[in-house]
């Protein structure tokens, strides 16, 4: 099996347990590793993984235990291999599992699992008839038959309607950890902003806000109030080019621009272009920029703001995804732009190019 990414989403029911403790236990094989080591990983947080177990493996069998108190996400991982199996694990259950790399893959044990493999089973179906019509209404548009995309974008309409319904009703009868973890996996992969991810908390049913992936919500909306707009910016501290420390709280400045980058994103550098231009219009007036790099390797991070010209204050922790900064601030994805007034509130953040250019200059004219 190739070091690659390894994803199998296996969603379990939800049951009342006491806060005490009862083992689980996932028994099986890998394909295509003959020996190693496998790990139990938690998500403690939004910003912290923890591991509950590991254990070694041999002729490419593999049993891993450990103690839960409730159903949580955890992840099956083998060192030193990309990505990892995807389990909401519950207390008192034993797993049976084949990881793999292809559509063999398994993980069984639960009360909720074979429905949930049911629906997903359904799902998929759907999911697939749907992506076939679309490129059949694509190409037929495209031809200039408009006759027969009608009729194709009809039946579209309809199998998107009931995958749709499928979903909803199954989510519908779930308030537990199924709904949970799957509108919070929506939320993270989207992005989702804070009037957004609260419209969905407060839509949560108490089962499933109660759960962990419930929390783990309610601490994303937390997070996020911490950098809305009008919210007071989180301080910190960190190194220049120079090594010398610098804390943004006294940086002077009546607007200030925090731009979380790195040397390896190209969104990011091809943004810099018009943040130099900016800056070289209004840093006379009162603009100035901060940049945070999430490298972890200080040459390339030099390297990167000399080759773009990057005159304002450059900082960086060098820890990577691991900078408390970027956990501050709630960054999960780069380049990341929030702006300052004059006494250090956030007051807008995500605009780019020319919607940033004229919140900017409305405010230093």
């Amino acid at each position: 099996m190739k070091k690659t990414v390894i994803l199998l989403a296996i969603i379990l029911p939800l049951i009342t347990y006491a806060q005490t403790s009862h083992p689980i236990s996932i028994k099986g094989d890998i394909d295509g590793i003959k020996e190693g080591t496998l790990h139990l990983i938690v998500q403690q947080s939004n910003n912290k993984t923890d591991t509950l177990a590991s254990a070694p493996f041999k002729k490419s069998r593999f049993e891993i235990k450990a103690q839960l108190t409730e159903p949580l996400v955890t992840y099956l991982m083998i060192e030193g291999y990309q990505g990892g199996f995807m389990l909401l694990a519950e207390p008192g259950v034993k797993y049976k599992a084949h990881l793999a790399n292809n559509s063999s893959a398994y993980i069984k044990g639960g009360a909720l699992n074979d429905a949930y493999t049911a629906h997903m089973k359904k799902s998929d179906s759907l999911r697939n008839i749907v992506h076939t019509l679309q490129q059949r209404y694509d190409t037929a548009r495209k031809e200039g038959k408009f006759r027969s995309a009608s009729q194709v974008n009809d039946s579209l309409s309809h199998e998107r309607t009931m995958w749709q319904k499928m979903t909803s009703d199954f989510l519908g009868s779930h308030d537990d950890l199924i709904t949970a973890y799957t509108l919070y996996s929506n939320i993270m992969m989207r992005e989702m902003n804070l009037n957004e991810t609260k419209r969905i908390y407060e839509s949560m049913g108490e089962g499933a806000k109660a759960t962990h992936c419930g929390r783990l919500i309610k601490e994303r909306i937390e997070q996020l109030e911490e950098t809305a707009n009008n919210a007071p910016a989180p301080d910190f501290t960190a190194d220049d080019l120079n090594g010398n420390k610098v804390t943004m709280s006294k940086i002077e400045g009546k607007i200030k621009i925090i731009d979380f980058w790195a040397s390896w994103c190209g969104p990011c550098r091809l943004n810099n272009p018009a943040l130099k231009k900016l800056y070289e219009d209004f840093h006379d007036k009162g603009l100035e920029i901060i940049g945070v790099s999430l490298d972890n390797n200080a040459d390339k991070w030099k390297n990167a703001v000399k080759k773009d010209g990057l005159t304002w204050i450059n900082l960086s922790t060098l820890k990577g995804w691991n900078c408390e900064i970027a956990r501050k601030y709630n960054v999960s994805a780069i380049p990341a732009l929030f702006v300052l007034n004059e006494e250090n509130r956030i007051i807008a953040s995500g605009l780019r190019g020319e919607a940033l250019r004229t919140f900017i200059e409305e405010r230093l004219k």
